[in-house]
């Protein structure tokens, strides 16, 4: 089903940057935060909506297109969700299930639904498209599994047993490794190994801890490098990397960088700012400049939805972000014009 289009075109008045309103319907939305969520080609993406205004209402899921257009309704009551990179699925949990729906609407087909979970949030999937990654929680003692499933089979298995999972982010080092912040444990529910953000591999094996001695638990593998980046917002005011078992180092600092996402080379990085609010820096990490993209007009406050939580596309053309700024949680889409990264590019 289509809802048209909303979008609303605006410039940011400090910047010049052209900013494109996605949506405008009185309700909350938002992107999906990481994850496997825009098309390789960055031409269409997923995003989410309360379905009321009110603190209970359920969630809805749609897609659209990175110009506004084609607004079209998914599901009902989804938890995350990847599109695959074929672009004629996406791929979600539902109910406890996993569950495809063309990227444009249509028929849900159920892929799993293993009956032993409160819910499944998918977040991950593997270069080519084939296996689906996503967490479990037990419905017997609220721990959660990380799952991996055939997207060809829908044959699944659990790689990974954690009492505490943040989304599971694809690692593309050498293609099939992933990245999460996790406190893994065995099958009598005794830790493992401390809690931490830790690579793994798609079989749940080989674990190397990136070596984080700060951060705001923010986070995002850096595209092809095989390096993580997170914030390091008090004390540092700071972006740091680190590789998978090895040492960290700070890329920039100066500004109170919170969220922080990479494109698919790890060359382009965005990253929205706190306390105080600078506005959404873009970051280039062979340089390590950075500079303000545009100001978001996000409050900033304890609630998850008044963060802009920046994303930036697997081709490093746009930004998107939501704010608060008009009442209501939009998501916006900021360009980044040539000569912003040629400025940030030069030595």
């Amino acid at each position: 089903l289509s809802m048209g289009c909303e979008r609303v075109a605006r410039t940011d008045p400090e910047t010049g940057v052209r900013i494109l309103q996605l949506t405008s319907f009185p309700i909350t939305h938002w992107h999906l935060g990481l994850g496997d969520f825009i098309t390789p080609d960055g031409e269409r993406l997923l995003i989410a909506a309360n379905r009321f205004a009110g603190r209970n209402s359920p969630r809805d899921l749609y897609s659209i297109r990175a110009d506004g257009d084609d607004f079209s309704f998914l599901l009902h009551d989804f938890s995350g969700g990847v599109i695959c990179p074929r672009v004629q699925w996406v791929y979600t949990g539902c109910a406890g299930a996993v569950v495809r729906i063309p990227i444009e609407g249509g028929a849900t087909e159920v892929l799993w639904s293993p009956d032993c979970y409160t819910h499944i949030m998918v977040s991950a999937r593997s270069s080519d498209g084939l296996w689906l990654f996503g967490q479990g929680r037990r419905k017997t003692d609220g721990s959660f599994d990380i799952v991996r499933i055939s997207t060809e089979t829908g044959e699944a298995s659990v790689i990974v047993r954690a009492s505490y999972v943040m989304p599971v982010l694809r690692s593309s080092a050498n293609g099939e490794r992933l990245v999460a912040s996790i406190a893994p444990v065995g099958d009598d529910g005794k830790p493992l190994m401390p809690w931490g953000v830790w690579e793994f591999s798609s079989g749940g094996t080989d674990f190397r801890l990136v070596p984080f001695s700060r951060s705001t638990n923010h986070y995002c593998p850096m595209g092809s490098t095989g390096l993580v980046v997170t914030t390091a917002a008090h004390p540092g005011n700071a972006l740091d990397v680190a590789a998978p078992g090895g040492c960290e180092r700070v890329l920039a600092h100066g500004a109170g960088f919170w969220h922080v996402s990479s494109d698919e080379t790890g060359t382009w990085l965005a990253s929205d700012t706190n306390w105080p609010d600078v506005g959404l820096q873009i970051v280039n990490s062979h340089t390590g400049k950075y500079a303000t993209l545009c100001m978001t007009g996000a409050s900033g406050g304890h609630p998850q939805w008044t963060h802009a939580h920046p994303v930036i596309s697997p081709d490093a053309r746009w930004v998107l972000f939501t704010s608060d700024r008009a009442g209501f949680q939009h998501v916006y889409l900021a360009d980044i014009p040539p000569e912003f990264k040629k400025a940030l590019s030069a030595a």
